[in-house]
């Protein structure tokens, strides 16, 4: 069965692309799902109009974010308690980057910090990449600071 794809569709297709596929998948799971259409003159004129909102509103998303990456603060210094080798009582997770960014006066969500390693568990110089869009990503150095002081109780 012939359809267009009104979305992304891993090893399918990309929104808008007709492609043919068998008809219970169809049927069943993309066309009740509201992830394609049957291919008829009518939904591909549909889908074209569709296909360009999307990709103007992309070009906003885009533009939003090369501002945003503009106006980012790019250095951040965060202070823990820790052990006498530096070890972290705890960890720095994106969640925490993200509010240390908020309030240097760049909003970030901690969905878009990105830790290569996972979370910082040690003293010391690090980078984070912060991803704002697909094509804009941007690198902070996060300086953590250890305080030394007593190992928190446990309950």
């Amino acid at each position: 069965m012939e359809i267009i794809l009104l979305e992304k569709i891993q090893n399918l297709g990309d929104l808008g692309d007709a492609v043919n596929v068998r008809n219970g998948y169809a049927r069943n799971f993309l066309i009740p799902q509201k992830k394609a259409v049957r291919a008829t003159d009518e939904a591909k004129a549909k889908v074209e109009e569709r296909r360009r909102q999307l990709a103007e509103d992309e070009g906003k998303r885009l533009d939003g974010a090369r501002a945003r990456a503009e106006l980012a603060v790019k250095s951040i210094s965060l202070t823990r308690l820790c052990g006498e080798e530096g070890q972290l009582y705890g960890s720095v997770s994106p969640a925490d980057i993200a509010e240390a960014m908020t309030e240097g006066g760049t909003t970030i969500e901690k969905s878009e910090v990105f830790l290569p390693e996972g979370p910082i568990k040690q003293t010391g110089d690090f980078n984070a990449d912060v991803i704002l869009h697909p094509e804009v990503r941007f690198t902070i150095s996060i300086t953590v600071v250890g305080e030394e002081g007593a190992a928190p109780e446990d309950s």
